[in-house]
């Protein structure tokens, strides 16, 4: 695929003098004129823009996964994500940071796989169009005698995300798009529900490729060379994001990583860190926070701060941060379903439903305000800015503050399980394991009760005591007083397996998953402790062992027997532990009831698969644990012996170490890499905002 970016410009309509539509023009007339320069090929219709004087030079980055090419482009106001799917279904999505906004294109292949790619040769290029519109031109080639042009969604990521992972495959009726066939070209198109914005895409056949239309289908032929060559033009007049120059968002102390260099640089903007592309490119609070906890020592100030000043940007009237705001198209249909209807349909529309962030904002402020050289010197005058609303940092900090004293108080007057921080009723998520069997029906995460409360509480203390909130003496003995209560609340989910036990189960679930279950048996020298990944509704635990420790190691100081249980699952081979040839698995249900076996599998989102910042967070966390001073020899070799083998799987995988996650499958007794692929049509983003913290969690110098 050659891709060519246009540079974003104002939407306009009709014709003007210089030959661009004027207000006062048709739709049509727009949509004819436009079509008409995309296929002459004109100076006005696709010219390259040269870079101004002293400009960078645009963003690059190719990623290549089997069946499956990335292609990342940004520069100046452009910015856009081209992925294209192999195979009898071949798929073209298209991803735009403005306005969230995405395109996808399926064809149908009859006769088997069919490559679809970039063509060779070509490269991501930046455009203008003087009709306002901005986007990339893409030349495809497939080695295929046809392809018939299938479905096409014009629309806002959630909805382009929403599409593909249903199975019904069903547009709202809004989203529509409109097809015209036009001078052997197709033009697919659409106005935005609330008529103020336009999206296009334009498949047009190139050597000697023949666009067949018979009724309603579509067909692309190959020209004398076999092949079927197209261009595809997409384009958009949503506002674009304020990019960081490669300067101003990272210090030369940052790693030698180009790729997640790049991959964070087209994520990143003034207006917020985007979780990642293409399924989640616009704000996440939680992504935002644990990605700038660990990227920290090599972000620059303004970029820190550009991550926090969304997040609190974002809080809700009570101080809850925001989760994911809907934006574009997304946030005008919810708008319309609204009562009352809000005067701007375009206003952002915030999910508040999960419950780790609120506990995620205080330790990664305080590390920055208080315990960062740079951020204690611009503390007073970051918590002087305001929100977009008007209201300063300062108070927003203490808003939530506030609500995680208030959030806190029932354990801390009463500790028992059910008093700990629970799922929102009626809502199955609210940690990083977000999807809806992520915690096996468990109510209480373990990260957010063990690790992220007494280190919110922790932090607390701290910034209602460092005098830059004003006068806040009580809050801070509160603070206090109710860390103390939160300290052991790991005794709730603490699980111990007697080891003929554990070596029966491990043995049984290697085997059904095709594994030597040799090395995992001779690795249980005696009981198996590990965490509960929740506990259920009634307190109960739910017993499937897991990666979330690294919050606990990256947010506190756990005693060493702690320490110790946690390093012998790293360094166990899985499923006797969590260590595999690919990586470190998030979860392992080995030790858990076949029910929970059937719901964390390697087809999971969060089942038997490797997250790559987990990983990142693992090793972050045990570096933070290894500067302690107070750690026995044993357990202090212990963390070293983990950290060695959790750097062997990272640096064994880190030609995947940018993406979200991937899974694995028996090859030989042994985990072999594989692609995730989720039963319900879900896929792991190639640029994920988090797996980008290599850059700074870098590997200890015998690792490397």
């Amino acid at each position: 695929m050659n891709i060519k970016i246009e540079n974003d410009c104002t939407s306009v309509t009709g014709m003007s003098e210089t030959g661009a539509p004027a207000t006062g023009t048709s739709r049509r007339d727009f949509l004819t004129w436009s079509l008409a320069l995309a296929l002459a090929g004109s100076a006005d219709a696709a010219h390259a823009v040269p870079a101004a004087p002293g400009a960078a030079a645009p963003l690059r980055l190719n990623i290549d996964e089997p069946g499956v090419e990335h292609h990342f482009y940004r520069a100046g106001e452009v910015a856009v994500h081209l992925q294209a799917n192999q195979g009898p279904h071949p798929r073209l999505i298209l991803a735009f940071p403005a306005g969230n906004t995405g395109m996808g294109l399926w064809f149908e292949s009859a006769h088997g796989a069919a490559g679809l790619g970039l063509a060779p040769g070509t490269r991501i290029e930046g455009e203008v169009r003087p009709n306002g519109m901005r986007g990339v031109t893409a030349h495809l080639h497939s080695a295929t005698p046809s392809l018939e042009i299938g479905s096409a969604v014009l629309a806002n990521i959630r909805t382009l995300r929403d599409y593909v992972g249903s199975g019904n495959k069903v547009l709202p009726p809004q989203v529509v798009a409109q097809a015209d066939n036009r001078n052997g070209a197709l033009l697919l198109h659409r106005t935005s529900v609330e008529g103020k914005h336009h999206l296009e895409l334009l498949i047009a056949p190139e050597r000697g490729t023949r666009l067949v239309t018979e009724g309603t289908r579509r067909t692309l032929l190959a020209g004398p060379d076999g092949q079927i060559h197209i261009a595809v033009t997409a384009l958009t007049d949503y506002t674009p994001l304020t990019p960081f120059a490669m300067a101003d968002l990272l210090t030369p102390d940052a790693a030698d990583r180009p790729r997640d260099k790049q991959a964070l640089a087209f994520l990143a903007s003034a207006e917020n860190f985007s979780a990642g592309s293409w399924r989640f490119l616009t704000y996440f609070g939680r992504d935002t926070l644990l990605s700038t906890a660990l990227l920290m020592p090599v972000l620059q100030p303004a970029a820190t701060e550009g991550a926090l000043g969304s997040v609190l940007e974002r809080l809700s009237a009570e101080g809850i941060v925001g989760h994911e705001d809907a934006i574009g198209e997304f946030a005008v249909l919810e708008n319309m379903r609204a009562t009352p209807r809000p005067a701007d349909l375009e206003a952002p529309v915030m999910d508040y439903k999960m419950i780790d962030g609120d506990f995620i904002l205080a330790p990664v402020l305080a590390a920055y305000l208080l315990d960062s050289k740079q951020g204690a010197a611009r503390a007073q005058a970051f918590l002087a800015r305001k929100t977009t609303g008007g209201q300063r940092f300062a108070d927003q900090v203490r808003k939530n503050l506030d609500l995680v004293l208030k959030l806190a108080a029932p354990f801390a007057r009463e500790p028992r399980a059910v008093n700990l921080i629970a799922l929102k009723e009626g809502v199955p998520v609210g940690n990083w394991r977000d999807s809806n069997n992520g915690l096996g029906g468990g109510r209480y995460p373990f990260d957010v009760n063990v690790a992220l409360v007494p280190a919110a509480l922790r932090a607390a203390e701290r910034l209602y005591r460092s005098g830059l909130l004003g006068d806040a003496s009580e809050p801070a003995a509160r603070a206090a007083r109710y860390a103390s209560a939160w300290r052991d609340t790991e005794r709730f989910f603490r699980v111990t397996v007697p080891a003929a036990q554990a070596r029966a189960q491990a043995g049984a679930y290697a085997r059904a998953e095709g594994i030597d279950p040799g090395p995992a048996l001779a690795a249980i020298k005696g009981p198996v402790r590990y965490d509960a990944i929740a506990l259920d509704a009634g307190g109960n635990k739910v017993p499937v062992m897991h990666t979330d420790s690294s919050f606990v190691l990256q947010f506190g100081a756990p005693a060493p027997d702690y320490l110790d249980a946690v390093a012998a699952q790293i360094v166990r081979p899985f499923p006797a532990g969590l260590s595999t040839q690919v990586g470190v698995v998030v979860a392992n249900p080995a030790y858990a009831p076949a029910a929970l076996k059937a719901i964390f599998t390697r087809k999971d989102y969060h089942g038997t698969v490797v997250w790559s910042w987990q990983q990142a967070m693992l090793a972050s966390g045990i570096k933070r644990q290894l500067a302690r001073t107070d750690l026995p020899p044993a357990t202090r070799s212990a963390l070293q012996a983990a950290e060695r083998v959790l750097w062997q799987g990272i640096l064994a995988m880190q030609e995947r170490s940018s993406g979200e996650l991937w899974s694995w499958a028996p090859k030989n007794g042994q985990a072999a890499l594989a692609m995730w692929e989720s039963a319900e049509g879900d896929e792991a983003c190639a640029a994920q905002l988090w797996s980008t913290v290599y850059l700074a969690v870098k590997p200890p110098a015998a690792a490397a």
